[in-house]
């Protein structure tokens, strides 16, 4: 596995892994990232804008992206504290690659210690209880959930 910071020539990829991921939620009735806009929300314009402004990374096995996710060093929709944290974002893997999330977890983790940052937080839907578990299983704690702009939960772990 090899990680790195995405150029536009990965975003039509990135784009695919995204929509295969909504499809396939929807085909396991899953409530997560709304397969009704969220490759219409997130577009090609939004992960370029996102790779000028923060830190979008690919996941390569034997040169194939396989995975994708944005690091922010805020996130004002959800975490007003100030804390030194990343924010991940468009956590994603294609299908087919078990245990490669917790590789990327891993990784992030690493980044997040040789940066001095205290904390890794992400968000994801409340009703999807398969995802919330899994970031329970990961260390990681809730801290809250909300209503706006969907129904979450806020998942923190230190670093």
């Amino acid at each position: 596995m090899n990680i790195e910071l995405a150029t536009e020539n990965d975003i039509p990829i990135i784009l695919e892994i995204l929509q295969q991921r909504c499809d396939w939620f929807k085909q396991n009735k899953i409530e997560q990232w709304g397969d009704w806009y969220y490759t219409e929300l997130y577009d090609m314009n939004y992960f370029i804008k996102m790779m000028k402004i923060y830190k979008l990374y690919v996941v390569k096995q034997n040169n194939e992206v396989v995975g994708t996710f944005l690091l922010k060093t805020e996130d004002e929709n959800y975490w007003n504290d100030n804390k030194k944290a990343y924010y991940i974002h468009h956590f994603v893997t294609k299908l087919g690659y078990p245990n490669l999330g917790t590789e990327i977890l891993n990784f992030i983790e690493d980044l997040a210690k040789k940066n001095a940052v205290d904390y890794l937080r992400l968000d994801c839907m409340k009703t999807n209880k398969k995802l919330n578990e899994y970031y329970k299983n990961h260390g990681f704690e809730n801290k809250g959930e909300g209503e706006e702009p969907y129904p979450h939960k806020l998942w923190e772990r230190k670093v």
